[in-house]
């Protein structure tokens, strides 16, 4: 699994550590929304968050514990909530909160998402099996259609048939459509939509 972020280049600063952009979410640096994103129950808490704004810790890991497990929420047992409530209360939790991207108090059972983690909205690139990523996909997509014109352009039988005019248009249509099967997975790819996170569905 790949997160998409901003790509522009990362600034450091004296001590090394590296500077936030100005389009990076709530000052937070690329590197530490990667450290961020980069553990399952941190997007898992996100994700519930980013859909009711505000949650109580033990509904939060009751929730997470049904995503790990792939089971519905009634269906899970005290030892499955136990140790997602352990682990969000002593280290995720406490991470996010120090991020900015949520508040949290040990003290307090309620956990509210802030300004900063609603900026997390982030495309997540899901690959699942033998699938491969879209950038890959769009380089092989393009070697196609490159080979395709060449050997139109050449007027190799049996590819000389057509006129250059329905093959120009044949590649044109080719990205169109998988330009927006790409755009309406990438917004079921974003936390926050649809009811399980993208890496859990």
């Amino acid at each position: 699994m790949a997160t998409q972020v901003d790509d522009s280049p990362t600034e450091f600063g004296p001590d090394g550590a590296p500077e936030s952009g100005p389009d990076e979410p709530g000052g937070l640096s690329r590197t530490e929304v990667f450290q961020l994103l980069g553990n399952d129950r941190r997007r898992y808490t996100l994700h519930h968050l980013m859909r009711r704004k505000s949650a109580e810790i033990g509904e939060l890991a009751e929730q997470i514990a049904a995503w790990e497990n792939e089971v519905d929420v009634a269906e899970v047992d005290s030892a499955q909530r136990r140790c997602v409530y352990v682990a969000l209360h002593q280290t995720h939790l406490p991470r996010l909160d120090h991020a900015g991207a949520l508040n949290y108090e040990s003290t307090r059972d309620e956990i509210e998402l802030t300004e900063t983690g609603e900026d997390l909205r982030v495309y997540m690139d899901v690959v699942r099996g033998n699938d491969i990523p879209w950038s890959e996909f769009y380089l092989g997509l393009s070697g196609f259609a490159a080979a395709l014109v060449t050997v139109a352009w050449l007027d190799i039988f049996p590819f000389s048939i057509g006129s250059d005019a329905a093959y120009a248009a044949f590649v044109v249509v080719l990205f169109a459509v998988t330009s927006i099967v790409h755009l309406v997975r990438s917004r079921r790819n974003r936390l926050g939509a649809g009811d399980a996170p993208p890496t859990a569905r």
